[in-house]
């Protein structure tokens, strides 16, 4: 995880590739505070080669933000992990189908395909007459899951706490509701 002084050489590191950029250093909170909650859940080398591909992109005029920073860091994650893109996926739905049948259990190389085929179903696309639909459902679905799984990876830690807390809270909720309408029941 990045630390304060680490954020200050990342500022400084923006500060010389943009000599526009002139980060609020004075105050509270100040440039360094907020990277620092938005930036410092990552580890220092994914968040230095995030920014350096930032500060490397043609036509680049402006110091990214703290999001653009983390939109790149998802994206070399993916770049690096294989996760294929739909077509990639479609293509090797298609292939295991051609080479298995579609009541063969499959083996897929990332869990968004298994998904995405569990949503549709393997013998759905395996048996479907006109395969243009189902090729545009699936390529619609995957995209769906790859974009959910992209958002996910990209929230800061802060925000992902923040969100399994709500989500226990309401299944707490649930579960009272529950306890009480078979409470309700029992009289």
């Amino acid at each position: 995880m990045a630390t304060r002084d680490e954020i200050k050489a990342i500022i400084g590191y923006m500060r010389l590739s943009f000599p526009n950029y002139k980060p609020e250093l004075e105050g509270k909170p100040n440039t360094i505070d907020v990277m620092l909650d938005l930036l410092g859940d990552m580890p220092i080398d994914v968040l230095t080669q995030a920014v350096k591909f930032c500060c490397a992109e043609a036509g680049r005029q402006f110091a990214p933000s703290a999001g653009e920073i983390r939109g790149a860091a998802v994206n070399m994650h993916i770049k690096s992990s294989g996760i294929p893109d739909a077509g990639e996926a479609w293509t090797e739905v298609l292939n295991f189908i051609r080479d298995y049948g579609c009541r063969s259990i499959p083996n897929w190389s990332h869990e968004i395909v298994k998904k995405t085929v569990d949503t549709i179903g393997l013998v759905n696309i395996g048996m479907a007459e006109d395969i243009m639909p189902t090729r545009a459902h699936f390529l619609k679905i995957y995209k769906s899951y790859f974009d959910r799984a992209a958002e996910d990876a990209g929230m800061p830690a802060s925000v992902v706490g923040y969100i399994d807390e709500r989500r226990q809270l309401g299944q707490q909720a649930i579960g009272l509701l529950t306890e009480r309408m078979g409470s309700h029941d029992n009289r």
